[in-house]
């Protein structure tokens, strides 16, 4: 697997690709895939009884639960800086949580384009090829954060979207009733649309409104990114007025912790020296992830290129290394979840201390 699977700007359009084959636009009946559960669906491991919704409504993850996201674009780079994911494990430091971002680039409610088989469960028919052998993750808890880039169908396309997105929680719903729907941030008045931020907002907000009311009716808890930014407009926390920076996914970090009342927020400042080691094991575990999840040379691993020598071990021929390397990647995402874990706890005892 390539280290650059897991990109280090933002925006690209040719992040679009991510190195992929992908079967975007095309029936999945033309693979053999007719069959098959809608892709984020199958992107989660089956169970014979999902967990229970939050108790009275209330977050609050369960020790060892994994904590995953699905969105586009902005839900993707949250793991690029790993505010999120600090936040998280700083505010419960004894849980050993796992967070999965299965978040990718240009994803709506729509429509989730993706690989030829990606976790399918018919793999390509030529002979020598298997079927999508990786672990599938599992439905703890899932934040699913759509809204932004549909809303630019306007006003006319809110009753679709709504409708979208209430089949995507059915979906999801099948592995866990803990579901957390996110509202979008608002569009920044930075970049070439600037002038059109406010417009856009003003048809956003109704889009924000119809996903509160849906979370609302579920009964689920709710995080809205969209009121609280737009009243504190911040430009810096977006260069081209839809993706988020750095800072924007900072403050993206704060809300969550604000509205889903974490027991212990970060101070402002310098992080203790723990922390930093946090966050590097953060960063780490993500581009491993990402190369698990969105690995390059997909046709040679799990497509339509595995009875191809060049798929297969240079010496020992019968052997598919491709397969190998994938295999590897959920030891070391474990090890340096450990790490995470050991260095949440230090930075939470040092922070303690100081206190």
């Amino acid at each position: 697997m390539s280290p650059k699977t897991f990109p280090q700007g933002r925006s690209a359009p040719a992040r679009l690709v991510s190195g992929l084959f992908l079967a975007a636009g095309l029936p999945l009946s033309g693979f053999g895939q007719g069959e098959e559960l809608p892709v984020l669906q199958r992107s989660f491991a089956a169970v014979e009884k999902p967990a229970p919704p939050f108790e009275k409504g209330v977050f609050d993850p369960k020790p060892g639960e994994t904590i995953a996201f699905v969105g586009g674009t902005n839900t993707f780079e949250q793991d690029l800086d790993g505010f999120l994911e600090e936040t998280f494990q700083l505010a419960w430091p004894d849980r050993d949580l796992r967070l999965r971002n299965l978040a990718w680039q240009g994803d709506t409610v729509f429509y989730q384009a993706r690989p030829r088989f990606f976790y399918t469960k018919a793999g390509d028919p030529q002979p020598g090829s298997v079927a999508d052998s990786r672990e599938r993750t599992t439905a703890g808890i899932v934040f699913i954060a759509f809204g932004k880039m549909e809303s630019l169908d306007g006003p006319d396309g809110l009753s679709k979207f709504l409708d979208a997105h209430g089949e995507l929680l059915d979906q999801l719903g099948t592995r866990t009733g803990r579901l957390v729907p996110v509202a979008p941030t608002p569009f920044f008045p930075s970049g070439p649309a600037a002038g059109l931020a406010e417009i856009r907002n003003e048809t956003l907000a109704a889009y924000v409104a119809g996903i509160r009311e849906i979370a609302s009716k579920r009964g689920l808890p709710f995080v809205d990114l969209f009121t609280p930014l737009r009243g504190n407009v911040n430009p810096a926390f977006s260069a081209d007025g839809v993706h988020l920076t750095a800072a924007g996914h900072e403050a993206v970090a704060r809300e969550f912790a604000r509205q889903l009342k974490f027991p212990k927020e970060e101070a402002g400042g310098e992080k203790p020296a723990a922390s930093q080691s946090l966050r590097q094991a953060i960063e780490r575990k993500n581009r491993l992830w990402q190369q698990y999840y969105r690995p390059t040379n997909w046709a040679f691993l799990f497509g339509d290129r595995q009875h191809v020598p060049a798929s297969r071990d240079p010496l020992k021929r019968e052997e598919r290394w491709f397969l190998r390397e994938i295999d590897s990647l959920p030891g070391l995402i474990a090890e340096t979840e450990s790490d995470i874990h050991r260095y949440a706890r230090e930075a939470a005892g040092s922070e303690g201390e100081k206190r």
